[in-house]
């Protein structure tokens, strides 16, 4: 301790003597320049620091397991791993220098940057494709799918990258990542709809699992609402785009059909629904690849829909985009609507009554304090809500679709017969055959009116075969449309209709295709090379003319004894030519028919009758052609017809007529 303190003493006592000799030159004025220059450079300033730390900091350091021209940069973050940055730096003889300027450093970061830029562009260049590249795009596809299937809202984000990637530029990228989609959509849209979150509820603190599934919720919405935007965007790509757009174009049409047969009671309906409809619109239809998938889940859709809400936005949606297009569509569109099986049970002319409310008087009523009528109030919001979620459609409901449904398509037909395209009558006539029952009286007229110009307008003794089935059509939908209001004191005449049959049998007996429709299998005709398809693809014409004959002979007020006798006489000379079973079904009509009008078994009599003159052959009116003059000779020849049955069914009538007649 006392050598310590001894030591500390003589320490400062040096520095005492020191400091006054120092006060004393300083007095003098006796400090040199060259002491005055060796203080400062001993004395370290603030700028000489930051220079020593920027050299220090320059200084390249070496790393383990690398050689030594390699330097290590900044590290970079990548699909959410920390990747080490390193560059290769130009040595001189072998041997790295201390000073590198920060003009090189910024020229090598800015080189980095610039390779890394061309990587992103070489990524969406599809020369850049090869298999290889094909084949890890494939793998990264399925990585991110494969995370999505284990733990779907940990992994929710693999969901975006995989929906961006859909919007590449690369068309490999885009038509992979796009396809995908559609199953990964299909596996965790779930079974209802999901809202918007109020103001509120994003406000409110929540357990984690219920965090977590908001997240998922809206995370799955908002991609999906992106992912149709991808597919609108891409379905409106022209056929005189450049071919790889318009193969786009096409796989984006059909991954938006796969989608509308799972995911139609999700969110985005209207604009899903929309996609299709625009792209089955197209003038060129027919050339599209994606047209018949369309179509097909289209009818999958309406013929599915038991309440009827999907088939009404199918409605709305096609009549905006018809008169968009100024009707400049292909049939087959039209032919939709026949797969419409919710109206199959809706009869507009029987309304059930609303029950009546009874007004319950004061003293009955039930005491309700202001806190159990707000917990009832919310019940019922609750109950509400419930059965919003669960799709509960009530039959008021389904009711009401069915009227707007029947509504927007009777106007819609009418309107299509108005504009009288050639190439969509016969389909609207097909649809009021099935439905024209359904209409309003007020259509009736309006209907029947524009029926009438058709069959004016068209020459009956020089039809195509192709026309001769718009005539029947109109026919039969003329009497489908009265039949259900002959409850109702209102007396149509439908003469017209009558005799445009009649004067249509002779040709119609000349059609080889009288018992097949587009559907029917049959060999091609080797001297003619030109298939005409029929205007409508459901009901042969055979089946036509026998629902034609049952509606005025049996369904209205139309037949007559003189009109039974010119139809037999034509029939039986109609039989001569038509095909078996055409035949055989025409001979069922005409025994059914002679039940009904006895009168009709006197032409098989070839006695003197009371009737005076000669049966008119070439008349085309059933009641100026005095059938009741006419003999039935054709019944010698069908004798020796080729076909049993026909002959078996002749000599049936033939005998009853004389048995009872």
């Amino acid at each position: 301790m006392g050598k310590n303190k001894r030591s500390r003493g003589l320490a400062q006592e040096r520095l005492a003597k020191r400091r006054k000799e120092d006060d004393a030159l300083l007095e003098n004025g006796l400090f040199l320049q060259e002491d005055v220059g060796n203080l400062e450079d001993k004395i370290p300033t603030d700028k000489q620091w930051e220079d020593e730390e920027q050299d220090y900091e320059l200084q390249p350091r070496k790393i383990q397991d690398y050689d030594e021209d390699l330097v290590e940069g900044l590290p970079v973050k990548v699909k959410g791993k920390i990747l080490r940055q390193v560059r290769s730096v130009a040595r001189p003889n072998g041997k790295s220098t201390q000073n590198e300027t920060d003009e090189d450093l910024e020229e090598t970061e800015v080189k980095h940057e610039v390779n890394e830029a061309s990587d992103e562009e070489d990524e969406h260049s599809p020369s850049t494709d090869n298999a290889e590249r094909i084949l890890k795009l494939k793998e990264e596809i399925a990585d991110l799918v494969e995370l999505l299937m284990e733990e779907v809202e940990e992994n929710i984000a693999a969901l975006t990258r995989l929906r961006k990637m859909a919007q590449s530029k690369n068309p490999n990228t885009c038509k992979f990542s796009m396809l995908a989609l559609v199953s990964v959509f299909k596996s965790l849209i779930p079974s209802y709809k999901i809202r918007p979150l109020t103001d509120l509820e994003r406000k409110e603190k929540v357990s984690k699992e219920v965090a977590k599934q908001r997240n998922f919720e809206q995370t799955l919405v908002s991609n999906y609402k992106l992912y149709l935007d991808l597919l609108t965007t891409l379905a409106k790509t022209p056929n005189n785009a450049d071919t790889l757009q318009v193969s786009l174009g096409g796989l984006a049409a059909i991954a938006a059909a796969e989608l509308a047969t799972s995911t139609i009671h999700f969110n985005f309906r209207t604009e899903l629904l929309t996609i299709l409809i625009r792209r089955a619109c197209k003038p060129s239809a027919s050339s599209d690849v994606a047209y018949s998938k369309i179509v097909q889940t289209l009818e999958t859709l309406m013929n599915d829909d038991g309440e009827g809400s999907v088939s009404l936005e199918v409605l709305r949606i096609m009549s905006k985009v018809l008169k968009t297009r100024k009707f400049m569509i292909d049939e087959s569109v039209l032919n939709i609507f026949l797969s419409l099986d919710v109206l199959h049970d809706y009869d507009p002319n029987t309304k059930v009554d609303q029950p009546v409310r009874r007004k319950i008087k004061k003293s009955e009523r039930v005491h309700l304090s202001k806190k159990q009528r707000k917990a009832r109030k919310e019940t019922k919001q609750i109950e509400d809500e419930m059965r919003k979620a669960e799709q509960v459609v009530s039959a008021e409901e389904r009711e009401r679709n069915q009227a707007e449904i029947l509504k927007i398509l009777l106007s819609l037909y009418l309107t299509l017969l108005r504009e009288n395209k050639a190439n969509l009558v016969g389909s609207v006539l097909e649809g009021l055959a099935k439905f024209g029952h359904m209409a309003n009286f007020d259509l009736l007229g309006d209907f029947l009116e524009v029926m009438k110009e058709i069959i004016e307008t068209s020459h009956i003794d020089e039809l195509s075969f192709g026309e001769v089935r718009k005539i029947l059509l109109c026919i039969v939908t003329a009497f489908s449309l009265i039949s259900n209001h002959t409850h109702m004191k209102v007396s149509v005449d439908l003469s017209s209709f009558v005799q445009a049959l009649y004067a249509l049998l002779p040709t119609l007996s000349q059609d080889a295709d009288i018992e097949f429709s587009h559907k029917s299998l049959r060999l091609a005709d080797p001297l003619n090379d030109d298939f005409v398809k029929p205007s409508v693809n459901v009901s042969t014409k055979a089946e036509l003319l026998l629902k034609a004959l049952d509606h005025i002979f049996f369904r209205s007020r139309s037949g007559s004894k003189d009109r039974a006798a010119a139809f037999v006489k034509r029939l039986y000379m109609m039989i001569e030519n038509t095909p078996e079973k055409t035949s055989i079904a025409v001979l069922k009509f005409i025994e059914k028919l002679s039940t009904r009008y006895p009168e009709v078994k006197g032409l098989y009599s070839t006695e003197d009758r009371i009737d005076n003159g000669v049966f008119s052959l070439e008349a085309n009116d059933p009641t100026r052609c005095n059938a009741r003059t006419a003999v039935i000779w054709e019944n010698a020849v069908l004798f020796e017809h080729y076909s049993p049955a026909i002959v078996k069914g002749v000599k049936s009538l033939f005998v009853k007529s004389k048995e009872e007649f």
